[in-house]
């Protein structure tokens, strides 16, 4: 059976080899295939052949992976092509910088068969699923857009267009720390925004069609790493790395990195939003039995009782437009379903005035 009939790959590197390698694998499940032996002539039959999924390399001679997605990213007829970054060094290899780097996966050096197959699979999947919202879903999705969008997206935008004006109005009178403080401002902005719409079309996925899940069985040092890069980007994001004391331990979860890391993201977030500069906010995993628990806490403003019950009444399935009326917000809201989904739960404990701790708990996986 050809798993992937009619559909077209571009493979993109420098070792000719084991491009000819993938491209057996893949034109064995039905693919049609084309390979580039550098970015250039990569960038040459893409806008020739319009492939419906793009394999690159980082490493290449030459234009690299990263500077090539960017101009493809940059053209119309390629900026929705999925597109697959490969890599031989453990540095790169891991969803977030994919994902910053604005592809839609990546695979590590070397890979089997099956691995690719999966990638490729779940890439094709995606393309499905935005093809399958029809004009009714488009029409819902508008419908919660222009409830959600002041405050989740234009608020960021706003900054983003405002300062970026006032730089080009100014920039001859402002001096080079004002322009450097400008930046980083338009700079956090964009993060937030990137932040927004990444956590808006995963509750858009998991809405409409329950999600796209590729979890799978990760080591202890795995959960760590996945816990500590979410943790690190919302110490960044809030430049309040001195401010989070951590004291992880790992355990076997079956779990997506990619949501492992957006959830300790998202509960770290929350608490250093609702919490002030210079105090410290303490993020523990442990073991207990057959339960994995990660805890946020906090001595921020805390929560009411009433936003406590809304909290842990636990939605059996938020819906995009109920979400500002829950009090929680799409990152706790995400978090909440995400637990639901891998087999565990969500729950905050908290006391007005006096700080929050949250509690997120995972089974640990069997043998």
């Amino acid at each position: 059976m050809k798993e992937f009939a009619n559909k077209s790959i571009l493979i993109i590197d420098d070792d000719t080899h084991f491009a000819a390698t993938l491209a057996m694998g893949l034109e064995a499940n039905g693919c049609r295939t084309l390979s580039a032996p550098n970015a250039e002539v990569g960038l040459q039959l893409a806008l020739a052949h319009l492939p419906d999924l793009i394999l690159c390399d980082i490493e290449m001679p030459g234009m690299d992976g990263s500077r090539l997605l960017r101009e493809m990213r940059k053209d119309s007829a390629l900026a929705d092509r999925q597109f697959v970054l490969m890599t031989g060094k453990a540095d790169y290899a891991n969803p977030r910088v994919a994902m910053d780097l604005g592809a839609d996966d990546f695979l590590l050096k070397p890979f089997t068969l099956d691995a690719l197959l999966a990638c490729v699979a779940a890439r094709f999947q995606r393309v499905d699923l935005s093809r399958r919202l029809d004009e009714k879903a488009v029409a819902q999705l508008q419908g919660n857009l222009h409830a959600d969008l002041p405050q989740l997206f234009f608020k960021p935008l706003a900054v983003v267009l405002g300062l970026t004006e006032m730089l080009q109005k100014d920039f001859t009178t402002l001096s080079p720390e004002e322009v450097r403080q400008d930046l980083g401002d338009i700079h956090r902005a964009g993060r937030r925004l990137h932040r927004s719409l990444r956590n808006y079309l995963r509750l858009l996925e998991l809405e409409t069609a329950r999600g796209e899940f590729r979890a799978e069985v990760l080591a202890a040092e795995q959960v760590v790493d996945a816990l500590s890069r979410g943790i690190n980007t919302a110490k960044q994001n809030h430049q309040r790395s001195q401010d989070v004391m951590m004291k992880l331990s790992g355990a076997t979860l079956r779990v997506a990195p990619v949501d492992l890391a957006i959830m300790a993201e998202e509960l770290v977030d929350n608490a250093l939003t609702y919490s002030r500069t210079s105090t410290q906010v303490h993020v523990s995993a442990w073991v207990t039995g057959i339960q994995f628990h990660l805890s946020v806490s906090d001595v921020g403003r805390g929560l009411t009782p009433p936003q406590l019950v809304v909290i842990n009444s636990g939605p059996t399935q938020p819906k995009l437009k109920e979400v500002d009326q829950t009090g929680m917000g799409m990152g706790l809201t995400l978090v909440q379903l995400l637990a639901k989904i891998y087999g565990g739960e969500f729950r905050i404990e908290s006391e007005a005035g006096r700080g929050s701790t949250s509690h997120l708990l995972l089974p640990v996986a069997g043998d």
